[in-house]
């Protein structure tokens, strides 16, 4: 977290290959309320099981990538300015289910993305 405190502007931001992160702490949280994010990744996290519930709050971020992300069973919601979902890899079977395109229970929440990618 301490690298993240002075950073004032960036526009990509990849959280990768780490075994332990399960979620993310209140000061990682309002970190991700500085508005300046376009894409953000989160690859590789075996443990981590939900995602910042201040990604709502990103009116910049426009693509996020989630690849191998096996306990993420859950999407929080996501800004309107989101203009690509990407869901690859690894992942919960609860996760493929609650957002599948013929209409699993929480598709809504993300029925406003225009370009939604989950693999098979």
């Amino acid at each position: 977290m301490e690298p993240l405190r002075s950073i004032a502007s960036l526009k990509k931001l990849t959280i990768i290959n780490n075994d332990e992160v399960v979620s993310f702490p209140n000061e990682v949280e309002q970190w991700f309320l500085k508005d300046f994010l376009f894409e953000l990744e989160f690859r590789w996290l075996k443990s981590l099981q939900s995602l910042p519930s201040s990604l709502e709050s990103l009116s910049s971020l426009q693509i996020l990538y989630i690849y191998g992300v096996p306990m993420l069973r859950e999407l929080p919601n996501l800004p309107p300015s989101l203009e690509r979902l990407t869901i690859w890899g690894e992942r919960h079977p609860e996760l493929k289910e609650r957002y599948r395109q013929d209409g699993g229970p929480d598709r809504h929440k993300i029925a406003h993305i225009p370009r939604i990618c989950i693999d098979p």
